[in-house]
C-alpha cells in the first residue's frame, strides 16, 4: 500500500551511465546503470515513527512483567519456606502432645501424687 506512490516521489534525473571499457578482444564498452535511493513519504515515516514505539513500549512491557514475575516468585519462596517452618513446628508439638498423653506417664505422676488405678471404677460409655 505504501509503495505504491514510490514512483513518484523519484527525483527525474537520468540516470548516470558509466562506462567501462572491456577487454581489447571485444572492442565494445558496456554502460553500468546505477540506481537512487528513493525518498520515503511522510505517511511511510509516521508508520516507521508509529512503528519504534510500539516496539519501544513492548520492550518495557516485557520487561517490568519479568520483574513483575520474579518478584512474585520470591513472595511465593518465602511462603513456601513459612509452610515448610510451620508444618515442622506442628510435627513437634504433635510429638509433644503425645508423649505428654502417655499412660505410662500418667501412671507415673498419678503414684506420685498417691492415686491408683482401680479397674472396678472404669466404666465404658457408648452412644
Amino acid at each position: 500500500m505504501a509503495q505504491n506512490n514510490l514512483a513518484e516521489n523519484m527525483v527525474e534525473e537520468p540516470l548516470r551511465k558509466q562506462s567501462y571499457e572491456t577487454t581489447p578482444s571485444y572492442g565494445e564498452s558496456t554502460e553500468v546503470e546505477t540506481k537512487k535511493w528513493l525518498k520515503c513519504s511522510r505517511f511511510e515515516k509516521l508508520l516507521m515513527g508509529i512503528g519504534g514505539a510500539i516496539a519501544a513500549v513492548m520492550c518495557i512491557f516485557v520487561i517490568s512483567s519479568k520483574i513483575a514475575l520474579t518478584n512474585s516468585q520470591h513472595q511465593l519462596q518465602q511462603l513456601d519456606n513459612r509452610i515448610v517452618t510451620m508444618h515442622n513446628k506442628n510435627t513437634t508439638l504433635t510429638q509433644q502432645i503425645g508423649e505428654l498423653q502417655s499412660s505410662s506417664r500418667l501412671q507415673k505422676i498419678a503414684k506420685n501424687n498417691g492415686m491408683s488405678l482401680n479397674n472396678a471404677n472404669i466404666r465404658n460409655v457408648t452412644k
